[in-house]
Formats: structure tokens, sequence, C-alpha cells
């Protein structure tokens, strides 16, 4: 009789769990957890390895928890329960070195890790957790991160503070917001450089002399927050050490932030020199092969990419390199496969072009005058950045310049009739300096005429096909040329430039740069070419 109670009883408590089961099934009670002591690394498929408690629920990061202390308060909680274990087992893969604790602003302990508060996620927002191997926290509102064991970086979220003391916000100006920026695993905050270019540190010292300033950040980009991507990052070589870069731009700490979270560097030496990181972050610009600066006694100059000074000879008047043998070790020939400019550069880009030197290597032209540096020692070494050594040598080298309003060639003299010409007109080889406009073309007179007086062009302009006139606003003269001894006339109402008095012109005939064929016509010396030994006219 005992054992059919027995029986009875247990058929009715059976019926009354279906009965309940069945009834409650479109809300189902939470898997019951088993107690456990442990931290264990997991691996999602989408995710790889993840931080969980030892039932395989997912811990979580939140990015406003930066400088180590917890910033999730009051409801907060409810959707992100926090996570503790006095003593917990360590899963192979954690060292105990990175665990840790703090006490919540509400009394309750709470583990961290590498700094970071862990937390479990809830999302029905009434403290129970999601089911094991679930990963539904990842990036919500941006700020919430699965706990992985080796982040290459994190991702913060607070109020940037600089160095004076001031908050700024996400564009350096002072005022509140809070910012998302990048940081290392534990929590140290990021920089870039504004004056680097796309992979190319211009900060670091050779000898690292400066690193402890602005230190490089050497971590390889292999485990990054889900919400960024791989593609953005990468790494360059700085004076023998890996420097990771996001978007082109190298990335450095701030020597002087002290503590994690710190963001002192965002005011120094001034808001947005050094900026932090994050998704906003624009492309780093590739750093410019040519770029003008200025010089204070030259005023505008082309350089190269490091500010080396680039310069024009004036024997290469036709276009042509002429520098050849020893002279290429004291000019060495500048090339570079592809013109990059600065963006906010005025230089036309299709001014450069390339043409083959003496040596047979390539060598990069601007307005068809081929480009070379200066070596003051003769073995090739180049000058230092912002030296302008080799202006007016031989009285044939002068600094490139963008603004040139004229140029100097110095070649032999070739008339129209095919024989050379001395400075004198008379036959023979030698070579001659004569004056042409910014491309090479070369600018002559015309004897009949007199003192700011054109008496060659007709009126109806029938005849300024063979002897163009000449006009340009001088704004820019190589150094052995005198900005005084030009002027300007009006011609029938259009302006002629004049040299000592002198108008000048273009031979209609010259069909190529450097060419002097009018200086036989119609006979030698009645149309002279222009140089710094003319004689004013009268």
């Amino acid at each position: 009789m005992k054992s059919l109670k027995m029986t009875f009883l247990a058929a009715m408590l059976a019926g009354t769990t279906m009965f309940y089961s069945c009834s409650d099934d479109s809300n189902p009670e939470p898997e019951e957890q088993n107690e456990s002591n442990e931290i264990l690394i997991s691996s999602n498929s989408q995710l790889g390895n993840v931080i969980t408690d030892g039932n395989g629920v997912t811990l979580y990061f939140y990015s406003k928890d930066a400088s180590g202390e917890s910033a999730c308060l009051d409801g907060c909680l409810d959707k992100w329960p926090i996570f503790y274990l006095e003593s917990p087992e360590l899963a192979s893969g954690l060292e105990a070195s990175d665990f840790s604790s703090i006490t919540h602003s509400n009394g309750e302990l709470q583990t961290t890790y590498k700094g970071w508060p862990l937390y479990y996620f809830s999302p029905s927002g009434n403290g129970e957790v999601e089911s094991s191997g679930a990963t539904a926290g990842e990036g919500v509102g941006g700020v919430w991160y699965v706990a992985k064991p080796d982040y290459s970086i994190m991702i913060a979220n607070t109020q940037l503070v600089g160095n004076d003391g001031q908050n700024y916000t996400s564009s350096y100006e002072v005022g509140e917001e809070s910012t998302a920026y990048f940081v290392d695993s534990e929590g140290n905050t990021l920089y870039a450089f504004a004056k680097d270019y796309k992979e190319i540190n211009t900060y670091t010292a050779a000898d690292l002399s400066n690193n402890s300033v602005w230190p490089i950040f050497e971590v390889s980009p292999e485990v990054i927050p889900s919400v960024l991507s791989s593609g953005d990052f990468g790494t360059i070589e700085v004076s023998g050490k890996t420097q990771m870069t996001y978007k082109g731009w190298p990335l450095y700490y701030f020597g002087q932030d002290a503590s994690r979270g710190d963001t002192k560097g965002v005011s120094v030496p001034a808001p947005g020199v050094w900026p932090i990181v994050n998704q906003n972050t624009e492309e780093a610009v590739v750093q410019p092969t040519i770029k003008t600066i200025e010089h204070e006694t030259l005023g505008e100059i082309m350089v190269d990419a490091q500010g080396r000074t680039l310069y024009f000879f004036t024997k290469d008047v036709t276009g042509n390199s002429t520098c050849a043998g020893g002279c290429l070790n004291a000019w060495p020939v500048f090339y570079s496969e592809e013109i990059v400019l600065p963006n906010t550069s005025q230089i036309d880009i299709n001014d450069f072009g390339t043409t083959t030197a003496t040596d047979g290597s390539m060598q990069t032209t601007y307005k068809g005058w081929p480009l070379y540096y200066y070596s003051p020692s003769g073995d090739g070494t180049i000058e230092d950045a912002g030296e302008t050594l080799g202006e007016g040598v031989g009285s044939v080298w002068f600094v490139a310049k963008t603004g040139y309003s004229l140029m100097i060639g110095d070649a032999q003299l070739v008339g129209s009739d095919g024989n050379n010409y001395l400075a004198d007109y008379t036959v023979g080889d030698g070579t001659t300096k004569y004056f042409t406009d910014a491309e090479g073309n070369t600018l002559y007179i015309f004897i009949n005429d007199s003192k700011d007086k054109n008496n060659y062009t007709k009126e109806d302009f029938s005849n300024n096909g063979t002897w163009p006139i000449f006009y340009i606003d001088i704004t820019e003269l190589p150094s052995l040329m005198n900005a005084e001894d030009f002027g300007e006339i009006e011609v029938h109402g259009e302006k002629q430039l004049t040299f000592k008095g002198w108008p000048v012109y273009y031979f209609g005939g010259d069909s190529d740069r450097g060419q002097t064929k009018g200086v036989s016509v119609p006979s030698p010396g009645v149309w002279p070419i222009i140089n710094n030994d003319t004689e004013l006219a009268k």
C-alpha cells in the first residue's frame, strides 16, 4: 500500500511539472547555473577568444571605465550586473597578475582584468544574465565590448582633460563632452601627431632621444574590438622599433599621462597638435614628395619630402639634363616616381615631368627644368634640410622656385641659319647666358627699338606672330637678376615687358624651349638675346 501511494504521488508531481512546463512555455525560466569559481577562455566563432565565468557566461568591458573605476551606476547595473570572484581559478592563458578587484560605488566588490571592471550582460534588464556562450552585449551603445585576454587596443569613452586642466570636446575646443578614443589593453591613451604623414613618423628622433616624451606604441594590431576594421591598422619600422598605425597614422603614448585614462596630451603644446584617435579619425595623407617652404632670404623655394632644397641648372635650358660625370657627385639628381603635393599646395602637378639624366637614371623636371640636390662636399652627401648653399654657385645653379617669372639659360647660341654664335654674334663655339621665360623660352630685344618704345609691332598686330610681344608680372627672379631693370609699356592696348628700357619679345621661329634661332634673323645681332650685359636702351 505504501508503494502504491508513493507511485501515485510521483505521478501527481510529474503531472504538475508537465502542466507548469506547458503553460509557461513562451517564457522559459533562465537556465540555472552551477556555482563555479573559475574564469575561463571560451572560443567564439565570430569574436575569437572571450573571457567567461566558469559556466561559459560572457564577461564584458565598459569603455567609460577607462580610469579603472566603474562608471556603470544605478540602473545601468540592472542591465550590466557586476562580476566578482574572491579567489578565482584561472584557465590556461590567463595570468593572476592581470586580475584584481575594486569596490564599486554601491559598496560591492568587482573583479577587474588589466584594470577593466568586469560585468555580465542582462538582455532583459532585470539582472538575469544571458545564456552561456551568448555575446549579445558586444558593441551595445558603442561602449560595451566582450572581455578578451589579448586585446591589442581597446576603446575608451570619457571626458578629454588636457595637461592644462581644461576639459575638451572632440573638436579640441574647451567644453564638456564624452569622447571615444583608443587606448592600449590597460587603458593608456593613444595619440597621433598632426605633422605625421601616412605611415611616416616625423616626430621620433633617429637616436630615440625624444621617445620618452611621446613614446612609440609598440604593439602589433592582432586583436581589436569588433566594431573596428583590421584593414585600418598596420605597422611601420621606426629606429629599430615596430610602431602601430591606424589609418596610416603612427600611434604614440604621452609620457606625462601618469594614469590609465589620462588624456593630458590633447592640449600639448596646443589643442589638436596631438589628437586622440578613434573611428572618426581621417586617413593620414601621403607625404608630399615635393613641397614649398618659406626661406628667410630667398622666399618660397621647392624642397623634397625631408625639406632638402632642389635646384635648377641654367645649362639645362633645353630641358635635357647636361650635368655629367663629376658634376653629378656635387649635384645629385632628384627623382620621384610619383609626385605627391600637399593638399593646400597651389603648385600645378601638370608642371612636373621626367627626363633621363646623363648617367641613365630618371630625373624629375619642373616646367621642363631638371631638378637636382646639392652636395657641398662633392661626394654625393646632400646638404641638410633648409640649407641653400648651392644658390648662385658658378652663376649657373639656382634654387628651384615655383614662382619664377623669368629664368636664365646658359648654352650655345644657334641661329636660324644653323650656325653657332658667340655673345658678340660672331660665328663660334661657346656658351652664352640669356634670359628666358619660366619654361625656358628665349627672350629677345630689337635693336631698332628705343627706350620704352616698341618700333616693331604693327597696330593691328599683323606681325606679332613673327616677334610676339612678351609680358609677365615680375614677382620672383633668380638672384642674379635685378628687379629694378624691368618695367612695362603699353603697345596698342597690350602690355609688354621691358628690360633696361628695351621692349622684350619672343621669336615665333623658336619652336622648342632653349632655341635661339632669332639671333641670326634677319642677320646676326638685329634681334639679340638679353642678359645682365645688355646695355641700357636710349
